[in-house]
């Protein structure tokens, strides 16, 4: 064993790809993800919440959500494939 593993906590995360969509649906698709601020011509400002708003997670990379619970998986895989976006999990060790 070596000392790394003593002090690393095991990992999920989750790899999504947005190749073969075009821009307007690349943006269309994280604004779906992540939430967005909306303005409207006044001064006005809106905070629209996303599908994982309700998950605790870190987006370490571009393309990375890291689970901070497992149980948030499935929920999180559901709505990456109702958004017709391919994904890979991978589990840290």
């Amino acid at each position: 064993m070596s000392v790394f593993s003593i002090y690393m906590k095991p990992k999920t995360i989750i790899l999504y790809d947005l190749k073969g969509k075009t821009q307007s649906e690349k943006v269309q698709a994280l604004r779906k993800l992540y939430g967005y601020r909306d303005r409207s011509n006044y001064i006005y400002k809106y905070n629209r919440t996303g599908e994982l708003s309700g998950i605790e997670f870190n987006k370490t990379e571009k393309m990375v959500i890291e689970l901070k619970k497992i149980n948030d998986l499935a929920k999180v895989i559901e709505i990456l494939s109702k958004l017709k976006i391919k994904a890979e999990v991978a589990k840290i060790q």
